[in-house]
């Protein structure tokens, strides 16, 4: 029994595409930390636990960012691939129907 290999490439496409509006979203969550102050937050302790979360994750967003977007590109690129093979198979079939 054979197994077949399907792959939508406009949904690999899209996916790709979508990570990267992820990976954005991601980016901007500093600056959404940076426009609350106590006042916003209401309590002062909260607002330092909350400025120090944010510094911890910092890091680790940055790293996520990082990846996410290497996975969207990659998600494209396989897109891409998969469409400039399939048009090569199928060339490649109907060059060999007609020669014989």
């Amino acid at each position: 029994m054979s197994e077949r290999l399907r792959v939508s490439t406009d949904d690999l496409h899209t996916v790709g595409t979508g990570l990267r509006t992820v990976a954005t979203e991601f980016e901007g969550l500093d600056r959404l930390m940076e426009s609350y102050d106590r006042r916003t937050v209401g309590h002062k302790l909260l607002h330092e636990r909350l400025q120090d979360f944010s510094d911890d994750w910092d890091d680790n967003r940055e790293k996520m960012i990082k990846d996410i977007e290497a996975l969207g590109t990659i998600a494209k690129e396989a897109s891409k691939a998969y469409v400039e093979l399939d048009t090569a198979l199928y060339s490649a079939l109907v060059g060999k129907r007609q020669k014989t």
